[in-house]
């Protein structure tokens, strides 16, 4: 199980304290990048997705065509091959100003199924955090360090693996991710 930064909805590493540069705009010289492991590179990983797994890459690209931002973000192994091990899920960070009761108004045309957390809560931190909760303990997420208001994409439905993309009305925030 893993936790990582991210952008926008974007990247910066949650197991530090990235909540609080959550609703921080990114800039344009931001739309694109990337980030890997090691964690000073704005990346951390556990499991395999450990330097001596091959890491972790994230890669992003977000534009505005005049109506909507399109968003796409990219896992690879640190050294741009396919991702490994494959990932289950992985949250993304949204504004809190988004609700999850109408998300499909704010977040849509996703290339996986857009799962929103039960109650419409932010998805719980796994309350034996680090490395200790039996799946299920907290919505399947073990390992996540803090409480993550994000929208969940269940990485089954991807057409394209480890190529997320999606709409939104929404311009893009400083924020976290995770991915188990």
């Amino acid at each position: 199980m893993k936790r990582f930064s991210c952008l926008f909805i974007l990247i910066v590493f949650l197991l530090t304290a990235g909540t609080a540069l959550a609703g921080i705009p990114v800039l344009p010289a931001d739309y694109t990048g990337s980030r890997t492991t090691p964690s000073t590179s704005g990346v951390g990983a556990t499991g395999g997705y450990t330097e001596a797994n091959g890491g972790f890459k994230i890669s992003w690209e977000i534009s505005f065509d005049g109506t909507f931002w399109n968003y796409e973000y990219t896992f690879k192994n640190k050294n741009d091959t396919t991702l490994s091990p494959d990932a289950s899920h992985w949250i993304l960070e949204i504004s809190p100003e988004v609700p999850f009761s109408n998300i499909s108004q704010y977040i849509f045309n996703a290339n996986a199924t857009v799962v929103t957390p039960p109650g419409g809560n932010p998805w719980p931190a796994d309350p034996l955090f680090p490395n200790q909760t039996q799946q299920g303990a907290n919505g399947g997420n073990p390992n996540l360090g803090t409480n993550l208001y994000g929208i969940k994409f269940d990485t089954a439905s991807n057409a394209v693996s480890g190529v997320y993309t999606f709409k939104s009305t929404q311009p893009p925030i400083w924020g976290d991710f995770y991915i188990k």
